[in-house]
């Protein structure tokens, strides 16, 4: 996964799988089939692993609103950590030709707008965001904004603006 990750699935080599899995060429066409569904089982996991990892944050505050900001933090140290998103890199250079990628990455979208659909109809019902708007829409504004994140850390080195762009983006909507 993680080679998929920092290299892209075009920029891994069948040498680089052998050499992070240990496994022999044959082996590892035994063990996962061919390079692309181990991709596909590599972003699968991301998906999982990285929805689970975020999606506690949200749960550590009284304030609807505060667990919107955990989340959304921790979804940017996150990217910051890794230096960007395996989902947006794999939307950029494989979704537009790979209706399998295309798929997954659609209802990892539709998982998590729902997400954040919910929390910010909590925030909106406990007065924290005042804008009248429909949550689903708020949450495709914050979708949209996580994106460019993702690709601002992976395209350039001074992230430090990062924490300001979501800062104004929820203030806004107070």
């Amino acid at each position: 996964m993680n080679t998929f990750w920092e290299k892209g699935y075009e920029g891994t080599s069948l040498k680089d799988l052998c050499l992070v899995t240990g496994l022999h060429k044959g082996s590892l066409y035994q063990a996962f089939g061919d390079k692309h569904q181990l991709f596909l089982k590599s972003l699968g996991y991301y998906m999982e692993k990285s929805f689970k990892d975020v999606a506690a944050s949200a749960y550590l505050h009284d304030s609807p609103m505060e667990n919107l900001r955990s989340l959304l933090h921790k979804i940017t140290a996150l990217c910051i950590e890794g230096e960007g998103c395996m989902i947006l890199n794999s939307l950029v250079e494989m979704a537009p030709h790979d209706p399998e990628v295309k798929e997954m990455i659609d209802r990892s979208y539709t998982i998590k707008q729902r997400f954040l659909a919910d929390l910010i109809d909590r925030a909106q019902r406990a007065g924290e965001i005042t804008i009248k708007q429909e949550p689903e829409r708020l949450a495709a504004v914050l979708m949209v904004t996580l994106a460019g994140i993702a690709a601002t850390i992976k395209g350039f080195s001074n992230t430090d603006h990062i924490h300001h762009v979501l800062e104004d983006v929820l203030s806004s909507w107070a």
